[in-house]
């Protein structure tokens, strides 16, 4: 092949431009420096207009920077060049999710699946897909299918039981609550969905212990909202109140904290019990170990359910 003067950099790209490119790229992306990025991908695609690495690459980026339908675009191009990428697929589909295209996101799992059918991310983002959409039947036997290629997947075993809840097993879903926490005793999302899970049981005690577990973690408006209403059914007038104080420091757009704030200060002029050092208070089961010397006994009795 013999090359005209000039036009050498028009047929045969620098490789060493390229990758030059397109490791300033990433190391901007890193650096959150999404302009840069762009600028560098920018000069990537016009040394190597089919490359999927770059077109990859410059989706990221401009999701990260919330330009989902030039981010979508992007990984059109990358799928477009090369249909195998698992990595491109799961950015399609993720992009989907965030502009609320839940079909369509569906189709792309199922694609990535065709392809990579022992793909546990895909499943388990599949599962999630299917559960907004309220087929919690579906989510769970995604759930299941990634649990079979991997049993220690915490997050799967969390996700399957958040279905199970909505389904009304109670027991089904404490199982898998029960497996994700073994895994990881610091499970954020686990330990959450088990405070919801007794709340929905109306067990007020169990609730503000896994209330408190969870804000040791992380301090969530809503968590303190769910710990007030417990304290509520416990009659600790004074816990509640300030459960629902911290829940509108936290959110003051949570408007349903007022109506029980102002039931916990009124209810506090006629009871307001005291737990003192016992975190158990509301959880009495006959036959506890220290249930027999505890001193506030009679007040947990009355208040357990």
């Amino acid at each position: 092949m013999t090359l005209l003067p000039g036009r050498e950099e028009r047929y045969l790209p620098s490789v060493d431009r390229l990758e030059t490119a397109m490791y300033v790229a990433r190391r901007a992306f890193e650096r959150g420096n999404l302009d840069a990025a762009l600028q560098e991908l920018g000069l990537a695609l016009r040394l190597k207009p089919e490359y999927d690495a770059a077109w990859l690459l410059r989706g990221y980026v401009l999701r990260e920077g919330r330009h989902l339908d030039d981010a979508l675009a992007a990984f059109a191009q990358a799928v477009r060049i090369n249909a195998e990428s698992e990595e491109a697929w799961m950015g399609l589909a993720s992009t989907l999710h965030d502009l609320g295209r839940s079909k369509e996101e569906i189709e792309a799992y199922d694609r990535i699946l065709q392809i990579h059918p022992r793909s546990v991310e895909a499943w388990i983002d599949k599962g999630a897909a299917l559960h907004e959409l309220r087929d919690y039947a579906g989510a769970i036997a995604c759930y299941d299918k990634a649990l079979a290629l991997r049993p220690e997947h915490g997050p799967a075993w969390n996700n399957k039981g958040a279905a199970l809840l909505r389904l009304g097993d109670d027991a089904g879903a404490a199982e898998c609550f029960g497996e994700a926490l073994h895994l990881d005793p610091d499970f954020y999302d686990a330990i959450a969905n088990r405070m919801l899970l007794f709340q929905k049981q109306g067990r007020h005690g169990e609730t503000v212990l896994w209330a408190d577990r969870a804000l040791r973690l992380r301090e969530a408006a809503w968590v303190w909202y769910v710990k007030g209403l417990a304290h509520l059914g416990l009659l600790e007038s004074t816990l509640a109140a300030r459960a629902f104080e911290r829940t509108m420091a936290l959110d003051s757009s949570l408007k349903q904290a007022r109506a029980p704030l102002q039931k916990a200060i009124a209810l506090r002029e006629k009871v307001d019990n005291y737990r003192g050092v016992y975190e158990c208070f509301g959880t009495h089961l006959a036959g506890d170990p220290g249930c027999a010397e505890c001193e506030i006994q009679s007040r947990c009795r009355e208040v357990t359910r």
